[in-house]
């Protein structure tokens, strides 16, 4: 490991080529504090200490032990927010999904690189940063303003039976295109946390889903079910809780069930309010579901109250039970205690056919992602039969980002 200096941008470099290392180090001794290591696993144990200072993480693609993509993978759930470069020598052995949407890689750079161009990356990337942290915030205000300007629409994402690739249904995904060129969805929805625009925002969702009913079922079947996204402040809401249960009422009218899905860290059990009016969409037939379930290891707790139907597994925990045997260890033992409990599951980020595979293997009623379909108008989507149509794995670009409701 080289030794660190202060005052500098930190950098952490993997790269099992110690000549290259040494040459970097060099090269940039008076820009950056350059932290570097030939082992992946000491590296990630540096950074689990040292994470809180590092402005960029740069790994190789090829290296023993552990490679760069997965290296990566790991190296961001301790440093989310930094961002990661990838060296190769050869880019069309480097798996692109697995690289953007799991390793959140930023950049790759194709070796030989100059050392001007390695400057300029990094310069740039802990630039971008900065500008990022700096940069303007959501506010409740500008939302209801983008609602003023009916600046929403919605998309559906497929969902299927884990045993044979029929379509069951799908999540209703809420878009607002003009205010998504100033922010990322994760942005809006974290500006909207709590606040009364949430429900502002949900009703004006049911309202086209209502309008849309007929087309759900036209396309997606008799019967079919369409999830949504609710916020715990919706659901301590009673009277907008009555709300819900009238919209739910309407959509059977269609012969279309609702799904209410709700984000597992924002659960407050201990909030009489929600707890109360979760029973009574239940008792209503009504079925709830635990979002991001196993992202926090300690979420059993929730799988003790009878007004949730189902959890949707943590799109993180798909992504790298491949790679992880505990994570693939830990969903195997959540789908065991579903069955015994009489919970659904449904798994989402499913992007290739040996997850799919695995997830089925395991037991999981419903699978999710891009694997089987992009977020897409309902009128894109073709019809489904349901009795026969069956969907084939097929390779799909992905979407930028992670796909959420705003609701």
């Amino acid at each position: 490991m080289s030794d660190a200096k202060i005052d500098l941008p930190t950098i952490l470099m993997v790269d099992d080529d110690e000549k290259l290392l040494a040459s970097v180090c060099r090269a940039l001794a008076g820009s950056f504090n350059l932290v570097t290591y030939v082992n992946g696993e000491a590296a990630l144990e540096w950074l689990s200490e040292n994470h809180t200072g590092v402005q960029v993480i740069v790994a190789d693609l090829v290296m023993p032990i552990i490679d760069g993509i997965n290296f990566l993978k790991r190296a961001g759930r301790c440093a989310p927010d930094v961002p990661r470069i990838l060296l190769t020598g050869n880019v069309s052995a480097v798996p692109l999904r697995e690289a953007a949407d799991q390793a959140k890689v930023s950049q790759i750079l194709t070796k030989p690189i100059s050392i001007t161009t390695l400057k300029d990356v990094l310069s740039r990337a802990i630039k971008d940063r900065q500008n990022e942290d700096d940069s303007e915030k959501v506010t409740p205000l500008i939302v209801d303003g983008a609602i003023d300007q009916s600046d929403f629409c919605t998309m559906i994402q497929p969902r299927v039976r884990a045993g044979d690739f029929a379509r069951t249904g799908g999540e209703i995904l809420c878009r607002m295109p003009e205010l998504q060129k100033r922010f990322g969805i994760e942005q809006i929805i974290e500006g909207c946390r709590n606040q009364p625009v949430m429900n502002r925002l949900t009703t004006q969702l049911m309202g086209i889903m209502i309008d849309l009913a007929p087309v759900y079922r036209k396309t997606l079947g008799s019967g079919t079910r369409v999830s949504m996204n609710l916020a715990p402040c919706s659901i301590n809401n009673t009277e907008f809780v009555r709300s819900l249960a009238q919209f739910a009422d309407e959509m059977r009218e269609f012969r279309v069930e609702i799904e209410f899905e709700i984000p597992e860290r924002q659960i407050n059990m201990a909030d009489e309010n929600f707890v109360k009016n979760a029973k009574f969409l239940a008792a209503r037939g009504t079925r709830l579901f635990v979002d991001g379930f196993g992202a926090n290891k300690g979420s059993f707790e929730l799988l003790r109250h009878e007004f949730f139907a189902g959890v949707k597994l943590d799109r993180g925990l798909v992504g790298r039970m491949m790679d992880d045997q505990l994570d693939a260890s830990f969903v195997s033992w959540v789908v065991q205690i579903c069955r015994k409990i009489d919970y659904s599951i449904i798994a989402v980020g499913v992007e290739n056919e040996a997850t799919a595979r695995r997830l089925r293997e395991y037991g999981v009623d419903e699978l999710q992602g891009y694997l089987f379909g992009m977020p897409q108008p309902i009128d894109e989507l073709a019809p489904s039969n349901f009795a026969s149509d069956v969907f084939l794995p097929q390779a799909i670009v992905p979407d930028v980002g992670h796909d959420h409701c705003l609701n």
